[in-house]
């Protein structure tokens, strides 16, 4: 896997940062976007087009073209459609699945010259089973957008040497988790079979790893759980 340029949206978040320390400790040189700042995180807001382009050209001039893109920024809202402004329902719906669009069109080209690559987008257990009140409305549509937008892509770039998968984890033990009050994380707890809930990111960031591995070529248009067994179909 060594020297591969690597590209992680969302990369200040705790899963990010997870993703982005278990690659570079792997070889690979990781580069974030994301709209707060850090070492090596190229601030951008993803679901503007334009600072997109000028953040993949900034990335493309000081390491290389990218191999690997990592579709993981994310926010979620809350409440039904009726709670869920309009205003809301867009901005989640350009930050979570737009900007994967927006990511994989500044990508695609140069990993095609490059005989290959791997895409990684970051789903949700709520993109598979429809949400509730405490993701919202838009961010269950964006996950199962995601969900469906990697099929697409998958299917597409398959003779490309492209390999194109999601992950729909359940709940991580990360900021968004904390911020829950406790008797949300009971009733949410109570949803999922495993005894290692809520999951670890570092684990998670391994799934993410693996996906990008020669061992997983012939893996592309799947999507992974990783959720303890809250949803399984």
């Amino acid at each position: 896997m060594s020297g591969r340029v690597i590209v992680v949206t969302g990369a200040a978040g705790a899963i990010g940062q997870a993703v982005m320390h278990r690659f570079a400790e792997g070889g690979d040189l990781c580069v974030g976007l994301d709209v707060r700042d850090g070492e090596n995180i190229v601030e951008c807001d993803i679901s503007d087009e334009s600072q997109v382009a000028a953040g993949f050209r900034s990335i493309e001039a000081d390491y290389g073209a990218p191999t690997v893109l990592i579709n993981n920024g994310a926010m979620t809202g809350a409440g039904g459609v009726e709670q869920e402004s309009p205003e809301q329902w867009r901005r989640i719906l350009d930050v979570n699945l737009t900007s994967a669009y927006l990511c994989c069109r500044e990508v695609l080209s140069s990993m095609r010259s490059a005989g290959g690559g791997k895409i990684v987008n970051m789903a949700s257990v709520n993109g598979r089973f429809g949400g509730s009140a405490l993701s919202g409305p838009a961010y269950a549509v964006s996950k199962g957008g995601l969900i469906t937008l990697s099929r697409f892509l998958a299917r597409e770039h398959a003779a490309d040497n492209i390999q194109v998968n999601a992950i729909a984890p359940g709940p991580h033990d990360t900021p968004m988790w904390d911020a829950l009050d406790q008797d949300r994380k009971v009733g949410i707890l109570a949803m999922v079979p495993s005894t290692h809930a809520p999951g670890d990111p570092r684990r998670l960031a391994g799934l993410v790893q693996f996906l990008c591995t020669e061992d997983a070529d012939y893996i592309t248009g799947a999507t992974i759980d990783i959720n303890g067994g809250q949803w399984m179909g």
